[in-house]
């Protein structure tokens, strides 16, 4: 058995045809489809793929016996973006005053990738805050190179870098969704148009999820 996962395919099957396409892509756009064709034998292979740039697909890919089911996955409701922060948070400490259900109502819109980017700007921020601190004690008490060095190794290894909720909030003005509603709407466009362009013969229960 096998899973063979393409990301982004839109990158390596746009549309052929274009007139500055200089014959390459089209060769492998008739390879992938070959390909994809003899698969449909093999019962324990599935390929999936990915893209955020279904417009410029070859119509081809779509086809039955190629990818013929399309999935839809919208941005993460609120209760995704828990399970999503709870990921990207289990390996830092926070705040006692950190929500991540407040933070969940805060981010909607966010992308996974959008809630990794919070979190880590979060982090950095809570760790340059403590080195701003452990610069200043070692500035007043050190009075040579080599105590710097000593001073400012002992107080970052004796702080405990806490991630709070104002650290959140500051990342929050800095980082913003990655995709605008016009773009949700563009896709959901796409995908109910994808739908009707299916001759109704070759429709299976499973072709749209």
């Amino acid at each position: 058995p096998a899973v063979i996962f393409l990301d982004e395919i839109d990158s390596i099957a746009p549309m052929r045809g274009f007139a500055h396409d200089s014959g390459v892509t089209e060769r492998i756009v008739n390879q992938l489809l070959a390909e994809m064709d003899g698969i449909e034998k093999l019962e324990n292979v599935v390929v999936i793929a990915a893209t955020n740039r279904p417009d410029i697909l070859d119509p081809a890919l779509l086809r039955p016996g190629r990818f013929e089911k399309l999935i839809y996955v919208p941005p993460p409701d609120e209760k995704a973006r828990v399970e999503i922060l709870k990921v990207h948070t289990r390996n830092i400490i926070l705040g006692e005053d950190v929500s991540l259900d407040e933070l969940a109502k805060m981010t909607e819109g966010y992308t996974g990738a959008d809630l990794a980017a919070l979190v880590r700007d979060a982090s950095m921020r809570a760790v340059r805050e403590n080195m701003k601190i452990c610069i200043d004690e070692v500035s007043k008490n050190a009075k040579s190179a080599e105590e710097r060095d000593k001073y400012m190794k002992q107080c970052m290894k004796e702080r405990i870098v806490k991630v709070r909720f104002d650290h959140f909030q500051e990342s929050l003005r800095r980082i913003k969704p990655s995709i605008t509603q016009d773009m949700i709407q563009f896709y959901q466009s796409w995908i109910e148009k994808a739908r009707q362009q299916i001759p109704k013969q070759q429709l299976k229960p499973s072709t749209f999820a």
